[in-house]
């Protein structure tokens, strides 16, 4: 402590009177009067990972518009599933600044790792997870997604990512999803998805790696393409 005061050249030091108790009540009002710590905290990192604004909005718009749709199947209180989603969908970009292969893997670990203030060690925990899983295999992710509710959140965001691959400005169709009886079921425009042949492609990989999880996709659009390939063909 004396080398501290030397070498920053401080003369003294008054103790805070405050402890742990207070800065959680003063956190816990600051998200009653929506001032909410872990925004602003999400904010910082996004600066300090220098994330492409406009691809994180776009995710987040279609990631909690996908969310609110599966909610309402599944009659949960999406409010803390939207905010989880809502900052994963920020943050699933910040590994990039590490290295682009595997960057979800960097994004990840450093959410679980780094001081995040406002934000409790189980919450950075769970949106580690999103973020891993939000991008390549599924089978990463046995045994560590649980609940119905913590599948749509993924689904949402790996949904948001891939129709927004291009990471521009792209007019997407109407998108209907919804939760029944253990499958995900999604309508996109047939003919949009006949003249984006990329993410037709990327949407049928996208049903192969959620089957490595025992979890069905049905996309009618596809079913529609497909038949209509057939008849071509014959």
């Amino acid at each position: 402590m004396s080398a501290i005061f030397s070498e920053l050249q401080i003369s003294h030091m008054i103790l805070a009177t405050g402890a742990m108790r207070q800065g959680i009540l003063y956190d816990m009002l600051g998200r009653f009067h929506q001032h909410d710590m872990r925004d602003a905290t999400v904010v910082q990192f996004m600066k300090r990972y220098h994330v492409d604004t406009k691809q994180a909005r776009r995710t987040e718009t279609l990631a909690l518009g996908l969310l609110r749709q599966f909610s309402g199947d599944l009659e949960a209180d999406a409010e803390y599933p939207s905010h989880l989603l809502s900052w994963a969908a920020r943050l699933h970009e910040i590994g990039l600044l590490v290295a682009h292969s595997g960057y979800h893997k960097h994004s990840a670990y450093i959410l679980a790792n780094a001081d995040m203030p406002g934000f409790s060690k189980m919450e950075q925990a769970h949106l580690s997870l999103l973020v891993l899983a939000h991008r390549g295999t599924m089978e990463k992710m046995k045994g560590q997604i649980t609940n119905t509710l913590d599948l749509a959140m993924v689904m949402a965001l790996r949904l948001a990512v891939l129709l927004h691959r291009s990471r521009t400005d792209v007019a997407l169709p109407p998108i209907e999803a919804h939760y029944r009886k253990g499958t995900f079921y999604l309508r996109l425009d047939a003919g949009w998805l006949h003249a984006s042949p990329l993410t037709t492609a990327a949407l049928q990989e996208e049903i192969k790696e959620w089957n490595k999880l025992g979890v069905e996709i049905a996309v009618e659009s596809l079913d529609e393409i497909q038949d209509v390939e057939l008849l071509g063909a014959d």
